[in-house]
């Protein structure tokens, strides 16, 4: 099992492949979380570190369940190599 795989809940995945066109707010504090142990990194400042933005940024996103903004995806797919899409699915991104 590759380490998406297992980061990925099979709810998570039986989710994304439901035909439903609803609209979903991807949840921040679960793609950062599941970022983390995908980059093995210890905490959100180093992720901060990694991403090259102040670590409130973070915190902001992990505290007030705010949507991930583009650049902030675009920054994630760079450090950790992961596509648009694997980000997409490990916030729970059902587009």
């Amino acid at each position: 099992m590759t380490m998406m795989e297992q980061l990925l809940a099979p709810s998570l995945i039986a989710g994304a492949m439901q035909a439903e066109a609803s609209v979903h707010t991807p949840d921040a504090a679960a793609l950062i979380e599941r970022l983390l142990i995908y980059m093995g990194l210890r905490n959100d400042a180093c992720l901060a570190r990694e991403l090259g933005v102040p670590p409130f940024r973070i915190s902001k996103l992990r505290k007030s369940g705010s949507v991930v903004d583009t650049d902030m995806l675009i920054r994630m797919h760079e450090a950790s190599g992961l596509s648009i899409g694997e980000l997409r699915a490990l916030a729970g991104s059902r587009r």
